[in-house]
């Protein structure tokens, strides 16, 4: 029963995105074959953060991957999803009202204007798709420096190895080779 709403909720979540792509572009159309994957990869990272009062900022938020899975999955999460662009927090704010996901604050912000003006403590941090590893870095240089929040970066196979030199000395790289997820992590300001 418990798995059962959060199956129905997904499908409702991927059905709103396709229905609301059709007049207003959220999400790549030619990527409609690997929405499966994405919505996985989010469900994955939804148990790897576990459902308990946890903070989690997601930036850069998108048509709602990870931040909406994680909120139907880890409804004991208060899940923050900043996402600059209205067209987008406009479908983030449907899904939230149609499925009732009260844990889900959306921000319609730039998030270094967001981080700028507010004290902002998340023990989690998503960045999906978002940025270079850099340029996330340079924003989260912002967060309060006496917290310690643990950065998620879903990244592919190929991904993986490719960057594990270059990056080992700066992030983790948690793999999931069954269902075929990779996350880069690290754990700020430490």
């Amino acid at each position: 029963e418990f798995h059962v709403k959060h199956s129905k909720q997904i499908k409702t979540y991927i059905t709103l995105l396709k229905e609301y792509n059709t007049h207003t572009n959220i999400y790549s159309k030619t990527a409609y074959d690997k929405l499966d994957f994405h919505i996985n990869d989010s469900i994955n990272l939804a148990s790897l953060i576990t459902n308990t009062s946890l903070t989690i900022l997601d930036i850069g938020s998108g048509s709602g991957l990870p931040s909406i899975p994680i909120a139907i999955y880890n409804t004991q999460n208060k899940i923050i999803a900043v996402e600059s662009k209205s067209r987008k927090t406009k479908f983030l704010d449907k899904v939230k009202s149609e499925l009732s996901l009260n844990n889900l604050t959306i921000i319609n912000q730039n998030i270094v204007e967001y981080l700028e003006t507010r004290t902002i403590k998340p023990n989690i941090i998503t960045a999906k798709a978002f940025g270079s590893y850099e340029k996330i870095e340079k924003i989260l240089k912002k967060l309060d420096k006496s917290h310690s929040p643990t950065l998620y970066i879903p990244i592919s196979k190929t991904q993986s190895t490719t960057l594990k030199e270059d990056i080992s000395h700066k992030f983790s790289i948690e793999e999931h080779p069954e269902n075929n997820l990779f996350y880069l992590k690290k754990i700020l300001h430490k």
